[in-house]
């Protein structure tokens, strides 16, 4: 069973006006009527960077509410990426819930020291569904089984913790080797077609391109 983080919050009466300090906030979903929030930035994330969007987090309402719940949605800024809103969903402790937990990828896969193989990551997150108590927050994924290129691991090979389902197909494609000259061959291709269709002259490739492109606008 996973503790749940501590996350002490204020019911919101009005907007948030100093966004530096505070993040506004909503709850919502089982047994619970919508609440607006106030949540300190500092304390947020540092709990968020360890609970993710999939750890429980136990929210002490001002009020003397505690509420069990999960990150449901954060909002940022498109430039600074700075938290602007967050949603918290209200979990029934006995009814398993959705969720998505990141994937850390560990170990060195010996096909690329051994074989120049290129590691290709096809999954950073896995939706997943169990009990709020059985949440993690992420999952380790050991790459050192990976020995030969063409090697794989599948969802159907990740030995997941009890009471965790994967909401995925067993034989999707986690993360596999391929060999370099597969990662790359595209890349020649393109560059001889460039080549082909720029005039002569001492600018670089991607250059003539440019020129190119400019002369058809005028």
């Amino acid at each position: 069973m996973t503790e749940a983080i501590k996350l002490a919050v204020s019911l919101r009466q009005e907007k948030v006006k100093d966004l530096k300090e505070n993040i506004p906030a909503v709850v919502y979903g089982s047994g619970t009527a919508n609440l607006s929030l106030v949540v300190n930035r500092i304390d947020f994330e540092k709990v968020f960077k360890v609970s993710g969007e999939s750890g429980l987090i136990s929210l002490k309402l001002d009020d003397g509410q505690e509420l069990p719940v999960i990150v449901k949605d954060v909002q940022t800024e498109a430039v600074k990426h700075r938290i602007i809103h967050i949603d918290f969903f209200k979990v029934n402790m006995d009814e398993t819930v959705v969720a998505e937990v990141s994937m850390h990828f560990i170990g060195e896969a010996p096909a690329v020291k051994n074989h120049g193989g290129v590691v290709v990551e096809h999954m950073d997150h896995m939706e997943i569904e169990c009990l709020p108590a059985d949440l993690v927050q992420n999952l380790e994924i050991d790459l050192s089984g990976l020995v030969n290129i063409g090697d794989a691991i599948h969802v159907k090979d990740i030995v997941l913790p009890r009471g965790i389902v994967a909401k995925h197909e067993p034989t999707d494609i986690v993360v596999n080797v391929i060999e370099l000259r597969k990662a790359v061959e595209e890349t020649p291709v393109v560059a001889e077609a460039t080549a082909e269709a720029a005039p002569a002259t001492d600018a670089k490739p991607g250059e003539k391109v440019e020129e190119k492109k400019e002369e058809k606008k005028k």
